[in-house]
């Protein structure tokens, strides 16, 4: 009798493994100047990014769709300008990689053991190893953005405090960049330092509005420049008032935090709660009461 499902999936996973063999043996030295200093923390199985690598090269993948230029913005505000479009073609490679090896492997792993489940296990690492990458972006992009959020209001009231005794803009901040390491303050140095080599204000603000990327930063920098040439007094009287905004919307976000913090600390209150019933009710009905 004609096992289809072993015949079915080996139609498919041969012509894969020999298109994966072709990738290998084509690229396997021509992309380890890209994949040498990755970390193995970062992302897993580096070695076999080639794979991907030589799949987009292969069949002239394009990185800058209009999804992928908005993905490449939003690895910039972690990795940097400068290195976002690497990052997101490790990632897209990785994607490929994992794919393209672990499929194959699947289907001959579930034909030898004459077992779907085992088809289904294999592709769904493959789907967890790229879920996995979008993921850890993802979370460390919402981290940034939630430090940002924690640090502006702090950072408006220090500049709002600078303004009102004297001091000009420009020096107020970069006096309160040099007051904290957080992303934040690290951003506003690199304003700093753009000012100084000759950057004009708009261009300088514009760009730390975009390596934030945030509503509220792009609202702040906006008016400092609109508010620049009207004097200490009218900028020193925004500050305040978008420091007490900020401050607002940071205990909000601290709120929000809370409770789902707390939301997510049910889930082991009940197991721990039906465990302890259990160990109770059990001697009890054992005994016959």
């Amino acid at each position: 009798m004609i096992n289809w499902f072993q015949l079915g999936t080996m139609a498919v996973a041969t012509p894969l493994t020999v298109f994966w063999m072709v990738l290998y043996f084509k690229y396997q030295n021509m992309f380890q100047s890209y994949i040498e200093n990755l970390s193995p923390k970062e992302y897993k199985l580096p070695e076999l990014f080639f794979i991907g690598m030589g799949f987009m090269h292969l069949t002239h993948y394009d990185l800058h769709t209009r999804k992928g230029r908005m993905r490449i913005k939003e690895i910039s505000e972690i990795k940097g300008k400068k290195y976002a479009e690497y990052y997101y073609y490790i990632i897209k490679a990785a994607t490929f990689s994992y794919i393209l090896t672990f499929v194959p492997l699947a289907m001959y792993f579930g034909v030898l053991a004459d077992n779907p489940k085992i088809l289904l296990i294999g592709i769904s690492l493959a789907v967890l190893l790229v879920r996995y990458l979008e993921k850890d972006i993802n979370d460390k992009l919402e981290e940034r953005r939630e430090e940002l959020m924690l640090d502006l209001p702090q950072v408006l009231s220090k500049m709002a405090l600078l303004i009102n005794s004297g001091m000009v803009m420009r020096e107020a901040w970069v006096k309160v960049s040099q007051t904290g390491e957080r992303a934040l303050y690290q951003e506003m140095r690199v304003t700093s330092h753009q000012m100084a080599n000759g950057a004009s204000d708009l261009e300088a603000f514009r760009e730390f509005a975009d390596r934030c990327s945030l509503k509220a930063v792009r609202k702040v920098t906006s008016t400092l420049v609109q508010n620049m040439q009207k004097g200490n007094r009218e900028l020193s009287y925004f500050l305040d008032e978008m420091s007490r905004e900020m401050w607002e919307e940071k205990k909000n976000l601290v709120r929000q935090k809370g409770e789902t913090a707390g939301t997510k600390l049910l889930i082991p209150m009940g197991l721990v709660f039906i465990g302890i019933l259990m160990m109770i009710m059990v001697p009890v009905f054992g005994n016959g009461f």
